[in-house]
């Protein structure tokens, strides 16, 4: 009996708790999203350098609230729009082209829930 294995191909220490990883469609990069310690949120972006040998941080920002889930199913592939929930209940669809700093801001938002957004999926 053969048994399934999980093997990571590369691992990366972050200062928050990632809720979520995606890769970015037609890219050689992911984007990671979760909370730090204070309740704030964070997402990074990162780029697979040397065949996926290292991971480089090219892009983050910290947002008010944590992140709880995200995907890419709620845009078209050519688009690349980033859909998130949060803690506060707010659904946010950002472009990852644009996220870097404090001032980042989302292409849309919504309140979602009056509680956290545990889980998001979308059809473009």
């Amino acid at each position: 009996m053969t048994s399934q294995q999980i093997k990571p191909t590369k691992s990366k220490n972050v200062n928050y708790t990632p809720y979520e990883c995606r890769w970015i469609p037609s890219s050689a990069r992911i984007v990671s999203v979760g909370g730090y310690a204070r309740g704030t949120g964070a997402i990074q972006i990162y780029e697979t350098q040397d065949g996926c040998a290292s991971l480089l941080l090219t892009s983050e920002c910290e947002r008010p609230s944590a992140f709880k889930c995200a995907t890419f199913g709620a845009a078209f592939e050519d688009m690349r729009h980033l859909a998130t929930g949060d803690f506060s209940g707010r659904l946010c669809i950002w472009d990852p082209q644009r996220v870097s700093g404090p001032s980042t801001s989302p292409v849309y938002t919504a309140s979602a829930h009056a509680g956290v957004v545990n889980c998001v999926d979308g059809i473009p």
